[in-house]
């Protein structure tokens, strides 16, 4: 369905977490159809640290011993990827930050075996190893048919966005960084991550838009162990969703940020953690499944994952709502308590997730 002949859903601004009191439709899961696209995406992936030796004991699959068919529900599935592939770093510059990482080139595997089709580079740890990992980065994600977008050999290259065509569909991701080292950020003498400015974000969706058929908008930013958006997030968000963008997905915090419905349009502040190589046990995560028909959102899945490597050793497990508590994530129990409520557009499926409609559904 071309772009221009869409009707822009009727203004609502209105935080899942406010809704009031009903659930329409079935709680399967979302699942494509003949005449639906579902996408998916987690947020943070880092496979290097500890999750290295693990990978290379027991093989690519290890992390989705529990998730897999979770997973395969979509028909297109996005993450953020924190870490460049380099196979070996030695006389590499490294960057001067606290935390600095790595993988292994063969280390890609986990995301072909996952089924990943999309990742996100625009982040803090994609130049931990400068433009050498960057490259590296780039030519292993080619050399497996992933594709990779918010990083380019300039700034420009950086902010273009990325086709990817699927069930007929043409899909536009964009991806930006707004987290700390600045000099990770593209110029257009230096390689680098993509950094949104207000006026460039509108007019780099738009141009998206005018190519495609959803658009799809990826922001790192906020800070770590953050369970509520920062008043720039929302303004970046707005922004994006007020000049195409079909879903707007966030990640760094480790932790849930809350959803917001605006204008008809999902947006997920942070999605936490994925397959994460820390033991930090406060992280959080959740994987979301968005349901278009006709390229408008109907509905949404998000699936609370226990990713406390303390407990999982970087294998992601759905919770079952019995365990939300144990997550300990104030969003979680903020949807639920609106579910138990009967607020509407929020409803509690007992196989494990939280489906999300968009207002006036």
């Amino acid at each position: 369905m071309p772009r221009a002949g869409r009707k822009i859903a009727l203004l609502a601004v209105l935080s899942v977490a406010a809704l009031s009191a009903q659930h329409v439709g079935s709680a399967s899961g979302c699942r494509g159809s003949a005449d639906t696209l579902v996408v998916g995406a987690v947020g943070d992936i880092m496979l290097g640290s500890w999750v290295i030796d693990l990978i290379d004991r027991h093989g690519p699959a290890y992390p989705y011993a529990e998730i897999l068919p979770l997973l395969e529900r979509a028909d297109i599935l996005l993450g953020n990827l924190e870490a460049p592939f380099l196979s070996d770093t030695t006389g590499v510059e490294r960057a001067q930050k606290k935390y600095t990482f790595a993988t292994p080139p063969r280390s890609s595997a986990v995301l072909v075996a996952g089924g990943f089709d999309v990742v996100t580079l625009a982040n803090n740890h994609i130049l931990d190893y400068g433009p050498d990992g960057l490259i590296m980065t780039w030519a292993v994600l080619d050399s497996i048919g992933i594709a990779h977008l918010g990083t380019g050999r300039s700034k420009a290259e950086a902010h273009t966005h990325r086709i990817v065509e699927r069930e007929g569909l043409r899909l536009a991701f964009l991806a930006y960084n707004h987290t700390f080292p600045e000099y990770f950020w593209a110029t257009e003498l230096r390689p680098g991550t993509a950094h949104a400015s207000d006026d460039g974000l509108a007019r780099e969706v738009l141009r998206a838009g005018a190519e495609a058929d959803l658009v799809i908008v990826s922001f790192h930013w906020s800070e770590e162990l953050r369970e509520s958006p920062k008043e720039y997030q929302r303004i970046l968000a707005h922004i994006a969703v007020d000049n195409g963008a079909d879903l707007v997905i966030g990640h760094h915090p480790h932790s849930l940020q809350p959803l917001e419905w605006y204008r008809g349009r999902l947006i997920a502040y942070s999605l936490g953690n994925f397959v994460f190589g820390s033991y930090s046990s406060a992280a959080t995560g959740a994987a979301l499944f968005t349901r278009f028909v006709d390229g408008v959102p109907v509905e949404a899945d998000l699936y609370p994952l226990d990713v406390n490597n303390l407990r999982r050793e970087f294998r992601p497990r759905p919770a079952p709502p019995s365990g939300w508590d144990l997550l300990g994530s104030r969003v979680l129990a903020t949807l639920a308590d609106s579910a138990a409520a009967g607020y509407k557009g929020v409803h509690v499926d007992l196989r494990g997730y939280i489906r999300l409609y968009p207002p006036h559904h």
